[in-house]
């Protein structure tokens, strides 16, 4: 019997093949949301990659009722109007709000904080997405030299939802004729477009976009100069190649995951594109921390989702031989990385402080010889004060002209006075 099931329909197949791929016979997919069906496999574990579908929701609540451990593996950003706007009308279920499973992986703290935040404490596990590890091992470095001497080849990319409502839609489309409109001028710049939901009929553009699994996506990266999207997750896979990422967003909403642009009207796209073409490094540090906020990513994901899935069935079976019912600790996979943002590689105060020349001194043996003659300078100025206030204080009324200044200071306070 396999100890492992996963809750997955066709368009969640690319989210589960790592697991499949390590589990092997342990694991079985299944894509009929029956909790009797589920339940007959006898199960340690049901994994789930999306909680809102109402059938897979009654699958998670009854498998909690049967003492069978479950978990919701986060494959992509939490995003406000996929939160909000969604539900506008009462036939689709809150989204994280509350997690019915016991566990939920998160891709990194951000998502771990907002959960949290919603009620969802002690079911937070910081994992990131096992199927983006490709790009973490390539260990791309962030690109902060300019483009010159060729065009710029830009990425313009939406989510897979470019609008949850009629009015959301038509937002984004007049936010991307913006930007097409400014391009078409543009013969230093190369677009590629990557729409979906037909959107490129609607802008008269050729489309790029076939395939939502990633693997098209993953090959074009680095093909490109910098990216331009609606908030995505896609996003988070331009950060982890090095590209400088702006968000396009018209729609006068929060913004859960951060970047270092925002295009929010026609008149910010000329300076966005500008910065984009040459990025300032204090901008890309910025988008560095952005990214291992939103996303863990310092090391591939796969081992840390496995060791959360492996504890879960030895917790699951230690307390079922005992006959208790089935509880997590708050924390399972817990480690000094999540509590620390460690400095990009790329930081650099020589570069950051052009004008500061003491930031370019990188001889060791020579920084150890000034700082040195800077101690014994200051320790000899200390002197020279010291003398200098022992000889204020010889002089006849000194003290009680200070004591007298203090006085007056400390009255013209309270009275609501500042001397100039």
């Amino acid at each position: 019997m396999p100890e492992i099931v996963v809750l997955g329909a066709s368009g969640f197949f690319h989210h589960a093949e790592p697991l499949l791929r390590h589990f092997g016979e342990r694991m079985v997919i299944e894509a009929e949301y029956i909790p009797a069906k589920i339940a007959a496999h006898q199960p340690d574990i049901v994994i789930t990659f999306e909680a809102s579908n109402p059938q897979r929701g009654l699958v998670v609540a009854e498998m909690v009722r049967r003492n069978i451990a479950t978990l919701l593996v986060m494959d992509g950003i939490q995003e406000w109007r996929n939160t909000w706007s969604r539900i506008k009308g009462g036939n689709k279920r809150p989204l994280n709000q509350p997690i019915l499973t016991h566990k939920v992986a998160c891709l990194g703290r951000l998502d771990a904080r907002l959960y949290e935040s919603w009620g969802n404490v002690g079911k937070c596990e910081i994992v990131g997405a096992p199927r983006l590890d490709d790009l973490i091992l390539q260990h791309y470095p962030i690109r902060t030299h300019p483009i010159e001497g060729r065009p710029f080849r830009l990425l313009v990319m939406t989510a897979r939802t470019p609008g949850f409502t009629s009015q959301e839609r038509e937002v984004t489309l007049q936010s991307l004729r913006d930007l097409r409109d400014h391009l078409k001028h543009r013969k230093d710049i190369e677009v590629v477009w990557r729409l979906s939901k037909g959107l490129h009929l609607e802008l008269g553009v050729e489309n790029t976009f076939t395939s939502a699994t990633g693997d098209e996506l993953h090959q074009l990266l680095p093909q490109m100069d910098a990216v331009i999207t609606t908030p995505s997750t896609a996003q988070l896979e331009a950060m982890l190649v090095g590209l400088p990422v702006a968000l396009l967003n018209y729609h006068l909403v929060p913004v859960y995951t951060s970047a270092a642009w925002e295009i929010k009207c026609s008149s910010h796209i000329e300076p966005v594109l500008e910065d984009l073409r040459n990025p300032p490094l204090e901008r890309m540090l910025y988008q560095d921390f952005c990214l291992h906020d939103a996303l863990e990513c310092r090391t591939p994901a796969l081992p840390r989702l496995v060791q959360l899935i492996e504890t879960m069935i030895k917790i699951r079976r230690e307390q079922c031989s005992h006959g208790k019912p089935l509880s997590f600790p708050a924390r399972i996979l817990d480690s000094p990385e999540y509590f620390v943002s460690w400095p990009s590689e790329a930081f650099d105060l020589e570069r950051l402080y052009p004008d500061h020349p003491v930031f370019r001194l990188r001889e060791v043996t020579f920084l150890q010889s000034e700082l040195d003659a800077a101690l014994i300078a200051i320790e000899q100025l200390k002197d020279q004060v010291n003398t200098l206030t022992q000889r204020l204080h010889r002089i006849p009324g000194y003290t009680w002209l200070s004591r007298l200044a203090l006085s007056l200071q400390r009255r013209f306070h309270l009275g609501g006075h500042y001397q100039v």
